[in-house]
């Protein structure tokens, strides 16, 4: 159980000698404290602005005492109803941002101290505070007392506000395709999304939508809602090979937002043009784009000093590469030749995080996919092999050729010793 930190406002009285003391302790709801005393009528003040209060606990019993509690030089004006020459006023607030209320339960006098009891409300498990005023408070005038002062706060757990809103999309391509959250599709096919949502908790739904997250690159596509469908029905128009990310939000009244996406992977036209599209696995759908490292797809020329080409440094003629978001699409243009092909990270990849995967497109069909499931760090190069333009296809990396041992010299035959004379 999270305990408040309340400050204890102690100030000088006449600057002659101290006021009472006062204390805070914290006790377990199950096993309060026994009160022992009388039991103080009390009051509360009608609603004051309090934007301006201090967190902590406070016996309000004259002027110097009302002005410790707020931030700044000002304070505002006393409580219309407080008499402080026969009065006191008990004040509570904190700004700690999972209690959701503090109550004075009741105030209890005895021939040692006042007892004021506490009640401070923790905010459940998915609850949101909701009050445009940062401050918990409460505040009660009982009669004046020159007995010592001691806060016994009680803390308890509201109940649980349930899980955020849930949202669910599907997209099917054309009027009678099959729906689903993972599609595949031709450039000029109409896609159909459609959302659902529901409230998981105490707070009702206030919103609903469908955004398009991610396009491929070089992409215009634009969202066209349907009649009737409020912004939960939408069609989309492919209007170019790649990725396409649609997303569903749903938002409560409390500001909490459940969401999904649907993916559409548009296949190239027929072209001998090899097509490389750089997709993710591994990712939550929802998250494409914020927790995918940044990597740099590259091509080379042949040669050990040829040119790399890549969306950030093209070299027109041997690749034209565009990057939008986490997805990369790179045309080569037909040839025979053969090109080295890497990927170079710019931020770790931890082993358990998202993968990057190499699709290959030749002729309006995919040859083949190439993941990287390795841990990676910052500015390691992923070596896929060579791409092979004239099939569309990616040979793995030659081995290093081994080194041969340098043959053993034979020792030179010894020269025959000189006769003797």
């Amino acid at each position: 159980m999270r305990k408040l930190l309340l400050a204890m406002g102690l100030v000088l009285v006449g600057g002659c000698k101290p006021p009472p003391p006062v204390s805070i302790v914290h006790v377990d709801p199950k096993a309060p404290e026994e009160p022992s005393g009388d039991v103080v009528k009390q009051r509360r003040p009608p609603p004051e602005t309090y934007s301006g209060l201090r967190s902590g606990a406070y016996v309000i019993r004259t002027a110097d005492d009302w002005k410790q509690m707020w931030r700044g030089e000002s304070a505002p004006d006393y409580p219309s109803e407080f008499r402080a020459q026969n009065e006191m006023l008990l004040v509570v607030g904190t700004e700690d941002a999972i209690t959701s209320s503090l109550k004075v339960r009741e105030v209890i006098e005895s021939m040692r101290e006042v007892t004021v009891h506490v009640r401070q409300t923790m905010l459940g498990e998915g609850c949101v505070k909701q009050s445009e005023d940062p401050i918990a408070r409460d505040a009660v005038i009982v009669p004046r007392s020159e007995r010592p002062v001691k806060f016994v706060i009680e803390d308890e757990d509201a109940p649980s506000c349930g899980e955020p809103p849930k949202a669910s999309i599907t997209c099917k391509v054309g009027k009678d395709g099959a729906p689903g959250g993972h599609l595949t599709a031709k450039v000029g096919d109409p896609v159909e999304c459609e959302m659902t949502s529901n409230a998981q908790g105490k707070y009702p739904l206030v919103d609903q939508m469908i955004s398009i997250q991610d396009l491929p690159p070089g992409s215009n596509a634009k969202l066209a809602f349907k009649k009737g469908g409020g912004s939960t029905k939408a069609m989309l128009s492919l209007d170019t090979s790649g990725t396409y990310a649609i997303r569903a939000e749903a938002s409560d009244e409390a500001g909490r937002t459940g969401h999904a996406t649907a993916i559409v992977d548009v296949t190239p036209k027929k072209s001998r043009d090899v097509v490389l599209q750089l997709t993710w696995k591994n990712v939550d759908l929802g998250d494409y784009g914020n927790t995918t490292p940044r990597v740099l797809l590259r091509v080379a020329a042949e040669g050990p000093k040829g040119q790399r080409c890549s969306s950030e440094v093209p070299v027109p003629g041997l690749c034209d590469a565009k990057t939008r978001g986490p997805y990369t699409q790179m045309r080569i243009p037909a040839s025979r030749r053969k090109l080295p092909l890497s990927l170079l990270y710019y931020d770790e990849r931890a082993q358990e995080g998202p993968s990057p995967c190499v699709n290959v497109w030749f002729n309006g069909e995919k040859t083949m996919t190439v993941c990287d499931d390795n841990h990676r760090h910052g500015e390691d190069r992923w070596e896929l092999g060579t791409v092979d333009v004239g099939t569309g296809k990616i040979l793995p990396p030659k081995p290093p050729a081994e080194k041969k041992p340098a043959p053993e010299k034979k020792p030179a035959p010894a020269k025959p010793a000189p006769p003797k004379p």
